[in-house]
């Protein structure tokens, strides 16, 4: 009866337990999804990126579409995925919850990309006269504290040069400035107190001397060394806020723009102006100063301290002065500044086949963007943007690819950014790519190089 009890259970059991683990093998099995872009004509969409990614967005996956406008992914572990795909001119297309399972039946996705929204604009630019005027009209509203008057910074990036006439026209709201007015009278009234320059006597007619005295300096100043001199060497009398960049590099920026000029031409030069303005302002100053035992001695010493003062100017600009300036333009304090981190990844897809390619050294190879690169949640590269870059590899029959990539370098917006193959700057990892499949176009993995600071998102 025992062989009997025992054939019975096997008959029973044994194939319902084969039958789960035929089910568990099953559910655990890859599977596959699979498509085409078309346009709404009912064309294929070739060059099309696709991707897949999981519902939790922990992995991603990305593919091309053929000359067919096919793609597939294979060995797909089940579960819901979401699908993009981007193409030149068209909209993206984007699906979710695509449910995965373990069966080569998995429906075939039919993806129709709508032609991209035509956006048409019309730039209209002012002339850069014009356009200096109105930027000249905020700088000179610009007050420290809201009382000094500091109409000589520009804070707007790549200011138009200035016309000889707008040039007199700063420099006359400077010395007709109440503000001015007011405090060459306190300078002269401590001048007095201190009993400096005896030679101009006390009481009023002193007062009086003194005050003539340094207003008519400040005035050979201004007119001499930032109207008259900068017109006739075609430079520009402002201080150009820079803002950007580390500390070092601000700080010897300010210092460095006391010796050099921005130019008519936008190119910078020795500062002819303000060394040889400021020797013409010292030898009128002789005219109604008293008169000096050593008078090449006092114009050097003026030459120099000029150096040390704008420089200080600058310094004082660049770092702490215009966040007690009034009145700065919207354009320059609205600005938000992002930094892209360093060994941030960016995902890359060769834009050519490099099977098709038989030299061992590829030299320029062009990239495509797979996906988007963000800082701080806004999109700052677009997934398909182009790069380049130099590429070394040993072909074969495309399974066994040796990669090797140098010189890469993405755009975003003026800014070039550089990557490097590895997370970290001493290596330590191999360069990460792999063979699209059914392409001979291989995705990559790439990492910002250093932290590079983007322009200002208005």
């Amino acid at each position: 009866m025992l062989p009997c009890l025992v054939s019975a259970l096997w008959t029973l059991f044994i194939p319902g337990l084969a039958s789960a683990q035929s089910a568990e093998a099953q559910g655990s099995a890859p599977g596959v999804v699979q498509g085409t872009a078309r346009d709404g004509s009912g064309l294929a969409v070739a060059g099309a990126i696709v991707t897949l990614e999981t519902a939790a967005a922990t992995g991603q996956d990305t593919a091309i579409t053929d000359q067919a406008g096919s793609f597939r992914f294979s060995a797909v572990e089940p579960g819901n995925y979401k699908i993009t795909i981007v193409a030149s001119g068209f909209a993206v297309w984007t699906v979710a919850n695509v449910a995965v399972a373990s069966s080569d039946n998995q429906p075939l996705l039919s993806a129709v990309l709508q032609v991209a929204a035509a956006s048409s604009s019309v730039n209209v630019t002012l002339p850069q006269h014009e356009l200096a005027t109105e930027q000249m009209k905020g700088e000179e509203k610009q007050r420290l504290l809201g009382v000094f008057p500091d109409f000589f910074v520009s804070y707007a990036p790549n200011a138009p040069p200035l016309t000889a006439a707008q040039k007199f026209q700063l420099g006359w709201k400077t010395i007709i400035d109440p503000v001015s007015l007011l405090g060459t009278g306190i300078s002269a009234g401590i001048d007095e107190a201190r009993n400096n320059h005896p030679e101009f006597g006390q009481g009023t007619e002193g007062y009086a001397k003194r005050f003539g005295a340094q207003y008519a300096n400040r005035v050979s100043r201004v007119m001499i060394g930032r109207v008259v001199m900068q017109s006739m060497f075609h430079q520009d009398p402002r201080y150009f806020y820079k803002g950007t960049g580390s500390i070092r590099s601000r700080a010897l920026y300010a210092i460095g723009t006391a010796f050099v000029a921005r130019g008519s031409n936008g190119n910078w030069q020795f500062d002819y102006s303000d060394v040889l303005g400021g020797m013409a302002s010292h030898e009128l100053s002789t005219l109604y100063y008293p008169s000096t035992s050593r008078p090449v001695r006092w114009l050097a010493d003026d030459v120099l301290l000029g150096f040390a003062g704008r420089a200080e100017s600058n310094l004082l600009h660049e770092f702490i002065l215009r966040r007690v300036t009034t009145h700065v333009p919207k354009i320059a304090a609205g600005f938000t500044r992002r930094t892209l981190p360093e060994g941030t990844p960016v995902s890359l897809i060769s834009a050519d086949d490099w099977t098709s390619m038989t030299a061992e050294n590829g030299g320029p190879v062009a990239l495509m963007l797979a996906r988007d690169i963000q800082v701080d949640g806004v999109i700052v590269a677009p997934v398909g943007s182009k790069e380049w870059g130099h590429a070394s590899f040993i072909g074969g029959d495309g399974k066994a690819m040796q990669v090797g990539l140098d010189h890469v370098r993405i755009k975003v917006g003026d800014t070039d950014v550089p990557l490097r193959s590895t997370p970290l700057k001493d290596g330590g990892a191999a360069l990460e790519y792999h063979r699209l499949e059914n392409s001979g176009r291989i995705a990559i993995v790439l990492y910002v190089a250093e932290n590079v600071t983007l322009p200002p998102a208005r």
